[in-house]
């Protein structure tokens, strides 16, 4: 990728990125007095405020706008040719990250089996909805735009870890004013940091290493969409781990 302002741009999106913890944190609060569940689900990260807001404007649309606001095309992001081969490691990706929580399927089984139109609702929305406001702006924005840019300035061990540590952070406010069960307890930051911000930011760190050596946006997308998607199934059919 040919960066003709790269200090610049980096500083903005490295702003941009400590600003969105404020707005998570923002918007977490308006989920904690105003909550609007899609289709009943249970999980926070399936209401209304955090998926329109938090995620598709705040994490995709304005990055995307500040990305060709700079002189780029948004095509060029996906530009990577999608051979066969590519397209197998991106379907084993995806593979490989719903079998990292391949413990909710009996449980997702069962409840499908027996339901009727709405199920299948709730399923498809489940199934469809961590493509959208998870896997593609998340990897879109912290590894494509930022950790590119971190890379040249810092090299490839230090971007890999400042990209990791600023997509684990953003994740703290929600959880600490929030979340219950594995990913933490609201009010206890030793939880949350256990629960949800050590784990991401492992998890940042394995998809900043598959970005600087790949340099393929499908495969880090399919990768996460796997991990997320059977999760985001069980929230809207109401089962809880």
């Amino acid at each position: 990728m040919n960066i003709e302002k790269l200090k610049k741009e980096l500083g903005i999106f490295i702003l941009y990125s400590l600003l969105y913890i404020f707005i998570v944190a923002l918007f977490s609060v308006a989920i904690m007095y105003f909550p609007i569940p899609i289709l009943g689900a249970t999980g926070f990260i399936q209401d209304v405020w955090y998926v329109v807001f938090v995620k598709i404007i705040f994490l995709l649309f304005l990055p995307l706008c500040i990305y060709k606001r700079l002189g780029y095309e948004i095509s060029s992001i996906f530009k990577t040719k999608l051979t066969w081969k590519i397209c197998i490691a991106v379907f084993s990706c995806f593979i490989l990250g719903m079998l990292l929580n391949v413990s909710y399927i009996a449980e997702i089984n069962r409840v499908v089996a027996n339901g009727g139109i709405m199920i299948w609702i709730n399923f498809t929305v489940g199934l469809l909805l961590p493509l959208v406001q998870a896997a593609i702006p998340e990897e879109i924005f912290y590894r494509y735009i930022l950790q590119t840019r971190l890379e040249k300035v810092c090299g490839a061990i230090l971007g890999i870890f400042l990209s990791a540590l600023l997509f684990a952070s953003f994740h703290f406010p929600s959880r600490y004013l929030l979340s219950s069960g594995v990913e933490g307890t609201a009010g206890n930051i030793y939880s949350v940091l256990i629960g949800t911000i050590v784990p991401v930011f492992v998890i940042g760190i394995i998809f900043g290493f598959l970005w600087w050596r790949y340099r393929n946006i499908w495969i880090l997308i399919a990768l996460h969409y796997g991990i997320d998607t059977l999760p985001s199934i069980a929230s809207f059919l109401h089962i809880s781990k």
